[in-house]
């Protein structure tokens, strides 16, 4: 006997990811597909032959689920089912096809408004958030009467888990994104050096950089005289100094100045 279930989860969406990011992801069968921490293995494949004919232009997956039966995984098999894929403007359908009569229908949307958005009207009774984004997953189910209470709760444990890792990814994602457009820090850099007498680097902005090459240029400035229209010339020879017999003549012995 077959029992038909139905529920939707709310989960906000953290603040600064934008509509487009959330849809993206969506929209990315992989990562939805990858989030899920239930799936094991997957396969993209032609649409089967039990597919209705509105499911033949889907996007199909072989998809395999490890289940645990019993806490801490003691009793747990591998379960294999076909899943179809159909993007929508503000979401995601799915359609699985499970072992033993299990038919799961979920469509999962962005819900919520943006500051400076005009305000989306909230559905009463979902517990959505008055303001922010949301991610809204509708559930439509049918299995067995005596597995309907287990599936229902492995569907909502592992798509709880899968939608915090998307939130999670998703911060990562902006975190990065912000990074990468943020301005470059500005480096000093030295201008053309201006010689006014000694030397007289200006720079930009920061600590000075070390220019070995340029003491040596300091020094020999030092020693240089301006003259005029402000060229460096090369330094004035000393003035001569009178010979005689007090002048000093290097060429005599001290004992003769004495």
């Amino acid at each position: 006997m077959s029992k038909r279930t139905v529920f939707t989860s709310i989960t906000p969406l953290p603040a600064g990811i934008s509509r487009a990011t959330a849809l993206a992801f969506l929209h990315n069968h992989l990562e939805m597909i990858d989030l899920n921490p239930l799936i094991i293995r997957r396969e993209r494949i032609a649409p089967p032959p039990h597919c209705p004919a509105e499911e033949r232009a889907c996007v199909w997956y072989q998809l395999t689920d490890k289940v645990s039966y019993l806490p801490g995984g003691l009793a747990a098999s591998d379960v294999d089912y076909t899943c179809a894929f159909h993007d929508l403007p503000a979401g995601l359908q799915t359609h699985c096809y499970a072992p033993l009569g299990l038919d799961i229908r979920d469509r999962w949307s962005v819900g919520g408004s943006l500051p400076g958005e005009p305000r989306e009207p909230v559905e009463l009774g979902i517990g959505a958030p008055a303001s922010g984004l949301y991610l809204r997953e509708d559930v439509d189910m049918r299995c067995n009467i005596v597995m309907a209470a287990f599936v229902k709760k492995t569907l909502k444990k592992s798509h709880g888990a899968l939608v915090v890792r998307l939130a999670e990814k998703a911060k990562f994602m902006k975190e990065e994104a912000d990074r990468n457009v943020r301005p470059p820090q500005r480096i000093a850099i030295p201008r053309r050096l201006s010689f006014q007498g000694e030397l007289s680097p200006t720079l930009e902005k920061g600590p000075a950089l070390p220019r070995p090459e340029l003491e040596e240029q300091h020094y020999l400035v030092r020693h240089q005289t301006r003259i005029g229209n402000g060229d460096l010339m090369k330094p004035l020879p000393r003035a001569p100094i009178e010979l005689g017999d007090t002048g000093f003549d290097p060429r005599r012995r001290r004992s003769e100045l004495e």
